[in-house]
């Protein structure tokens, strides 16, 4: 505790520090005076051939008609030709005024006598507006053309070409070099520009370890909600925050959503959230994804959003999972701007959603995401609520993390593999449950993640328990084709029989097992513009029998009856021919030549033709004991 309150004090006194240097005077001398020795409007290169000496203001470059500088207190700002005039430099130069007048300046005439003596000097009474704006704006075209969008990084963690974990805070840069945190003004760094932006936490002063660190206490808080699965669930959101200070610096950012009934304790655990990642959060309980995305601009920085709902009218929350989406690997989007002119965000922020009821997603959404799901409160496990120091733990889990960022591709290496092993495939085992692990393990430790119940030091075993964990996450992986051939097989088809509607799934299971003949199982199916076939009447290209016996089912490429039935599908209008066409060749038959053509309702179609037998051979495999 005595260890603690040093560093404590320690910290304390380094924050001041940095707080005083950042308060250092502008230096700014009178027009008259001279800079290093040069007189005004005196230095090599002048109006414009180049920038003055100790410009406080950086061109960055030029795309169209826009120029990009950093003005002198550090922000980016675009400048369009029609803007530009002494009020675009007075902006430019606000903390330096002097400057531009000692630059450009534009002289008065010397006072004389009648006799033609000079009784007075001239004097600078103004600049020299358009030398000062030529000047800019050959030295941002002396740059070349520039993207804001790969050329700026704003607030939150990145990760340089080095490979470094770098915090950018607003007003400093911050880096942990051998131990030791380094921090400077926002600059360039290896060609990418961080420019000032307003101030959210900063790390800790001193070194944080996992003994040490408010995760430890965090952790234990998590312990007290009712999660679904007791073990992992707590382990994962105290990932989940640890993620959300490193977000750019992830190559991938997963998402997390906390669901359950009223009283569940989500709106309690928001503001856990809320008071560890403090000034660095952008939560919200009622917003859309322009409000998310405007605001972020070129931040990283976290987003926490409550009351994520299904509702009657999905359409938030479909545009929040369509940033989420975009967010996850760090792309662009696309909006309209004032005069036709379009806006570009990249998004690189990891979210944490809550609500009680999760909205309709589409498999490759879903997959970007691990969902926790939380049970009434259990009255007896509530202690004391968490105290969460919010001028400290945030920032001390921060500099832990920073301490720790070395480690992170070792211990996602580990995790991502025993996730392999546990049955998830590449996106669920590295770039979503494999990170949330692999941060958890930075904060907490080995030793604390096997006390909470995870064999750690027991690799198999472990594998084992993750993948009986996460079979719900499993059955949910499924393939773009599968889901499509999955929606063919459970819709209904407008034919009765004995008064019950059946689906075209449905007319197969009677077929396969002798309730149905193939003539009337066909006549059924081509009441949904789909044809059946004997797998013995199949021929190859050369002409040779197809092997096997079973069925297979045959879907045109167009139709009326498919179209119908598709028509409210991501794979409308035909797009479910292109995603057959993605399962694997021995599933879906695509290769026989004249063999592909089927008479669905009298009309001769070209067919993809699905192995039934196949197909239920990949989807439902032998099942293979884990050793334990």
């Amino acid at each position: 505790m005595a260890d603690q309150k040093i560093r404590g004090v320690r910290a304390a006194w380094a924050d001041a520090k940095a707080s005083l240097a950042r308060q250092a005077e502008v230096f700014d001398p009178e027009p008259m005076e001279e800079r290093d020795g040069i007189a005004p409007g005196q230095w090599p290169g002048y109006p414009h051939e180049k920038l003055p000496p100790n410009c406080p203001v950086i061109p960055l470059g030029v795309a169209d008609k826009t120029s990009f500088f950093i003005d002198c207190m550090g922000q980016l700002i675009a400048v369009d030709s029609s803007e530009w005039g002494k009020k675009i430099l007075v902006n430019l130069f606000a903390l330096t005024p002097n400057y531009i007048y000692w630059a450009w300046p534009r002289f008065s005439a010397p006072k004389t006598d009648k006799q033609g003596k000079v009784t007075a000097p001239s004097v600078i009474n103004g600049c020299e507006v358009d030398d000062a704006v030529a000047c800019l704006v050959k030295a941002a075209a002396k740059r070349g053309l520039f993207d804001p969008s790969e050329h700026i990084r704003g607030r939150g963690g990145w990760q340089d070409k080095h490979g470094r974990f770098i915090w950018h805070s607003g007003e400093s840069l911050w880096i942990v070099e051998k131990g030791k945190l380094k921090s400077s003004p926002p600059s360039e760094i290896d060609g990418i520009f961080y420019p000032r932006r307003p101030p959210v936490i900063e790390p800790w002063q001193q070194p944080v370890d996992t003994e040490t660190s408010p995760a430890q206490s965090i952790f234990a808080a998590l312990n007290t909600w009712t999660w679904e699965r007791p073990v992992i669930d707590p382990v994962i959101a105290i990932g989940a925050i640890g993620c959300m200070f490193l977000s750019g610096a992830l190559k991938y950012r997963p998402h997390t959503a906390a669901m359950g009934d009223k009283s569940v304790g989500k709106t309690e655990l928001q503001g856990l959230i809320k008071a560890v990642v403090a000034s660095a959060l952008h939560d919200t309980g009622n917003t859309s994804a322009a409000g998310v995305y405007q605001r972020m601009k070129r931040d990283c920085l976290p987003v926490a959003v409550d009351e994520f709902e299904a509702s009657e009218d999905n359409r938030r929350a479909k545009e929040l999972i369509e940033i989420a989406r975009v967010s996850f690997s760090g792309g662009r989007m696309f909006r309209g701007g004032q005069d036709h002119n379009g806006v570009e965000f990249t998004l690189r922020s990891a979210f944490f959603m809550s609500g009680i009821n999760l909205p309709p997603m589409k498999p490759q959404d879903r997959s970007r995401f691990a969902i926790l799901n939380l049970g009434k409160i259990d009255a007896s496990r509530i202690g004391d609520p968490p105290v969460i120091n919010a001028d400290s733990d945030g920032r001390m889990i921060l500099r832990a993390l920073m301490d720790a960022w070395p480690r992170f591709d070792d211990t996602l290496d580990f995790w991502a593999k025993i996730l392999r092993e546990a049955g998830l495939d590449g996106r669920g085992a590295r770039d979503v449950f494999g990170t949330l692990f692999a941060v958890a393990q930075l904060l907490l430790g080995k030793e604390a993640l096997a006390e909470a119940g995870l064999p750690i030091e027991e690799p198999q075993y472990l594998a084992h328990m993750l993948g009986e964990a996460t079979a719900a996450e499993r059955s949910e992986q499924i393939d773009n084709w599968q889901g499509c051939l999955e929606r063919i097989l459970a819709s209904p088809i407008d034919a009765w029989k004995s008064g019950d509607k059946l689906t075209v799934g449905g007319v197969i299971a009677e077929l396969e097992d002798g309730r149905l003949e193939l003539k009337w199982a066909r006549e059924r199916l081509a009441a949904a513009g789909l044809g059946l076939k004997d797998r013995t009447s199949l021929k190859d290209a050369r002409g040779d029998p197809y092997p096997a016996q079973g069925f297979v089912l045959c879907v045109p490429a167009k139709g009326p009856l498919l179209l119908k039935l598709m028509a409210d599908t991501v794979w409308r209008e035909g797009g479910w021919h292109g995603a057959l066409k993605q399962a694997p060749h021995h599933v879906v038959i695509r290769h026989l030549g004249n063999g592909q053509n089927v008479k669905v309702n009298r009309v001769n179609e070209r067919c993809l033709l699905v192995d039934l037998g196949a197909y239920d051979a990949l989807v439902t495999p032998a099942e293979q004991p884990i050793a334990a």
